[in-house]
Order: structure tokens, then C-alpha cells, then sequence
């Protein structure tokens, strides 16, 4: 599977870039909501995992812009500290679920396989 990772922690974005690819996942990791966007545009995936809180584009608005272009991409949020409000939010963009953080791979693994 070919998915887009956007996450601005570098360091946090690396270790579930590295961690999804011992499961055989190609993944190609943005670090901010319009790097994001931009990303999508270019390429063909087959999910989305986005960072709720990003810089210059939040991954609410990165998620709506890329179901405009394509409704049917499954995607899964998460987040370190939104309320309520802004989880429902991300739903509402399209995303399946929203986890917090902290999560373990083992769960987030378990979440994009029930969604895909």
C-alpha cells in the first residue's frame, strides 16, 4: 500500500515512515499540510495518515483539500492535544478515525487495516 504520512515531528514522522515500511508500505512522508496537499496532487495513494496540528495548513483543511480531489482515499488522523471539537472536525474532512497520541504501532497498524 502507498501511503501519504503528514507529520511536522521529524524525528515521530521518521519512526512511523520506518515503522509502516517493515510492513512492505511504501510511504512517502510530508512535513506540513501544504507539503501535504502538494504531495497528493503528484502522486496516487492508497492512504492517508495526517496529523491533525500542522504548520501553514491544518491537516483538517490538508484532509478536505485532498477529498475534494479524491473522496474515496481512506485516511486516519491523530493527534497529540485536540479537543473534541477539532477531532469531530477531522471526521467531518474525511478522515475514518482519529487516534491520540500517544499510540502504539501495534494499534495504529490495527486502524489503517480495519479502514483499508
Amino acid at each position: 500500500m502507498h501511503i501519504l504520512l503528514i507529520e511536522d515531528d521529524k524525528n515521530f514522522g521518521l519512526i512511523l515512515k520506518l515503522e509502516l515500511e517493515t510492513d512492505q508500505h511504501r510511504v512517502d512522508l510530508a512535513h506540513d499540510g501544504v507539503e501535504g496537499v502538494l504531495s497528493f496532487i503528484r502522486n496516487r495513494y492508497d492512504f492517508v495518515l495526517v496529523d491533525i496540528r500542522l504548520p501553514r495548513l491544518t491537516g483538517t483543511d490538508a484532509l478536505r483539500i485532498i477529498h475534494g480531489i479524491d473522496p474515496s482515499v481512506p485516511a486516519l488522523a491523530f493527534t497529540g492535544s485536540a479537543g473534541r471539537q477539532e477531532m469531530q472536525d477531522v471526521r467531518e474532512a474525511g478522515a475514518s478515525a482519529c487516534l491520540s497520541k500517544p499510540f502504539t504501532m501495534s494499534r495504529l497498524k490495527l486502524e489503517i487495516e480495519s479502514i483499508h
